[in-house]
């Protein structure tokens, strides 16, 4: 009974050190989630405000614009290689980009400062279209519509609209709750080994954890690069477009080569909303090869346009 004692006391020793150790594995894991999704928030605020909404306001004030044509231009020849359901995701964002941005300029009368990176116009959850709100109010009904609806509507409100404005659907998941750790100390052997059992099983699912926290933060760094290249290339033709159109307004009067010019825009905003569009992570934290698969071809097509006159 004395040696069983001892044992109970070492053993339970020993789970304290590897439940503290888990412990400390899980914050270590938590702070570089959160720090990677709220680097990767800010990269698509910035994409979206310093780059998709000023190209919009430009683009909202051209007239006359050929829309299949202009999507046809905006189609880089390097793009023929990409496989179907990728060209299909690319071909959606264009056309989303034509459909909010372009509609002003054909006279659907939306504004252009409502244009959304994935090609969608939104309400609040009270109804209230989120082209009238400002400031916080627009940013957190935008959040709310992105997580399907406010809380009290039933949705996931706000912060799963972060979640997937971040592209890592599966945040919550991979953020285990550090009460997973937590146990009463223990005093028998019986107790002790069966604590003992559970940290291992704790440890075990923890490394998966990891490594698909891993995996998914070095996806959302590769997104985030794509997104930083991609709004620093818009914003450098920007000038050189807003000239364009404040000299002429028609687009029918555009040469070939101002229309290609358009459309090398038309194009990078369809990257980026594509991009935007297309989460990195599926519900249990694993990175999709959809993902990576769009990355690829976003690079592609990323490339082609910087190439471009």
């Amino acid at each position: 009974m004395g040696i069983a004692i001892f044992d109970a006391m070492g053993l339970a020793k020993k789970n304290g050190k590897r439940r503290t150790k888990l412990i400390e594995r899980q914050e270590r894991l938590n702070e570089g989630l959160l720090a990677e999704a709220q680097a990767q928030e800010r990269a698509r605020r910035r994409a979206y405000g310093k780059a998709l909404v000023p190209f919009a306001e430009v683009f909202s004030r051209l007239k006359n614009v050929d829309l299949p044509e202009l999507a046809a231009l905006a189609e880089p020849a390097a793009a023929e290689l990409v496989d179907v359901e990728v060209r299909g995701i690319q071909l959606d964002a264009v056309t989303g980009v034509l459909t909010v941005v372009g509609g002003v300029a054909v006279g659907a009368g939306a504004a252009a400062g409502t244009f959304a990176a994935v090609g969608a116009f939104a309400a609040a959850s009270t109804g209230t279209a989120i082209s009238t709100l400002s400031g916080a109010a627009a940013t957190s009904a935008t959040l709310a519509w992105l997580g399907g609806g406010s809380l009290a509507a039933g949705g996931g409100g706000v912060a799963a609209g972060t979640a997937v404005l971040t592209g890592i659907v599966a945040l919550p998941v991979l953020l285990a709750a550090g009460g997973f750790f937590e146990w009463k100390g223990r005093k028998d052997l019986r107790a002790a080994r069966a604590e003992a059992a559970e940290l291992k099983k704790a440890a075990a699912e923890l490394r998966i954890r990891e490594a698909r926290g891993a995996a998914s933060g070095k996806r959302s760094r590769q997104v985030r690069q794509l997104l930083n290249g991609l709004r620093k290339e818009i914003r450098r033709r920007l000038p050189s477009f807003r000239a364009l159109v404040e000299g002429q307004e028609d687009y029918d009067a555009y040469t070939p080569e101002q229309r290609a010019e358009v459309a090398v825009l038309v194009g990078l905003a369809g990257v980026v909303a594509a991009v935007m569009a297309t989460p990195l992570t599926d519900e249990n934290g694993d990175v999709t090869d959809l993902s990576d698969r769009v990355v690829k071809d976003s690079r592609a097509r990323f490339g082609a346009f910087v190439d471009a006159p």
